[in-house]
């Protein structure tokens, strides 16, 4: 049998993600409305996503800077308590 690559499941997710932008877009413009209707409706829409975007990304740098800080928290508590003071780098087996 042919081996498979089961793992790969990020082409699937674009190609879908690809299909539902080409499937609105379309929609968009054969909808029954009027071009400013519609221009005016994707321009309100393209806003409000682009401010949920800005929310997402602002929740993303303040997690990722309580997690840098965390880390540091943590490694600097790791090298005050002396955890490895009894490891010996010059080891082959480690």
């Amino acid at each position: 049998m042919a081996d498979r690559d089961n793992g790969g499941g990020g082409g699937f997710l674009l190609g879908l993600l690809m299909g539902g932008v080409g499937g609105f877009v379309a929609g968009m413009i054969l909808a029954p409305k009027s071009g400013e209707e519609t221009r005016a409706f994707i321009l309100d829409q393209s806003r409000e996503w682009r401010d949920k975007a800005d929310e997402l990304t602002s929740e993303t740098r303040q997690r990722m800077a309580a997690a840098a800080t965390e880390g540091r928290r943590a490694a600097s508590q790791i090298r005050d308590d002396d955890v490895f003071d009894d490891l010996d780098l010059n080891d082959e087996k480690l």
